[in-house]
């Protein structure tokens, strides 16, 4: 790699840091008050993440064949 060019690597969020977002008192009283709903975004969160590896395995396949 020449000396002028940057590598960029991009990390695939984890859950930790999709609820980091959140101030602890929300996610608090949604495990209280509303279990199901708090379900469904760990889910949804699952998937992003997921969905968000095998984009950057695609991406990677991707620069293999035009370097």
């Amino acid at each position: 790699m020449p000396k002028n060019k940057i590598k960029l690597e991009f990390r695939t969020p984890s859950f930790i840091d999709y609820f980091n977002a959140f101030e602890d008192e929300v996610l608090v009283d949604m495990a209280m008050n509303y279990p199901e709903t708090l379900e469904r975004m760990c889910s949804l969160i699952s998937l992003d993440i997921q969905l968000e590896v095998e984009r950057n395995k695609k991406v990677v396949s991707r620069m293999e064949y035009t370097a």
